[in-house]
């Protein structure tokens, strides 16, 4: 059982570099502003998440059988299992655990990275919005207190 738990965390953790060079894609399609290919890394990306909650369904039934055989009190951790596995066993997860452990903290940091370039296309747009609706001319408009307003207003949906 411990080595189909050990088959089902290797699979898990090539979908995570799967997931992390297409975060690697994604921001290559944000910086050249390539809205057909960013829209196909996004499908790629749910599909790789689909594939990672199964997954880690079965990772987790797995852990409740193992739990259940070796009658194993509170969570189950990889240095737990590591006493019930054989050598060749508990090399192969504890390589797997410092695997994933560094995986998670690359694509952590990619998708930092792409959340922040996001945000600055979304702040060029607002910006690059506001000199549109300036262009012709002020409108004027009264503000607080009935007073005469230089200014546009400009609408930005920020649900993306």
């Amino acid at each position: 059982m411990i080595n189909q738990l050990i088959q089902v965390i290797g699979d898990e953790a090539l979908v995570f570099e799967e997931f992390l060079q297409l975060l690697d894609r994604q921001k290559e399609a944000l910086v050249s502003n390539d809205t057909d290919r960013l829209n196909e890394v996004t499908e790629l990306q749910q599909q790789k998440l689909l594939l990672s909650r199964d997954l880690n369904r079965r990772r987790e039934r797995l852990i409740a059988a193992l739990k259940e055989t070796n009658a194993i009190e509170g969570d189950v951790t990889v240095t737990r299992l590591l006493e019930y596995a054989d050598e060749d066993q508990s090399q192969r997860l504890s390589r797997l655990r410092d695997a994933i452990l560094a995986l998670n903290d690359r694509i952590n940091e990619a998708r930092n990275t792409n959340a922040m370039l996001l945000n600055r296309s979304r702040e060029f747009i607002s910006r690059t919005m506001t000199m549109l609706s300036r262009l012709h001319g002020p409108n004027r408009t009264y503000g607080r207190c009935g007073a005469p307003s230089e200014g546009a207003a400009v609408a930005v949906d920020r649900r993306i």
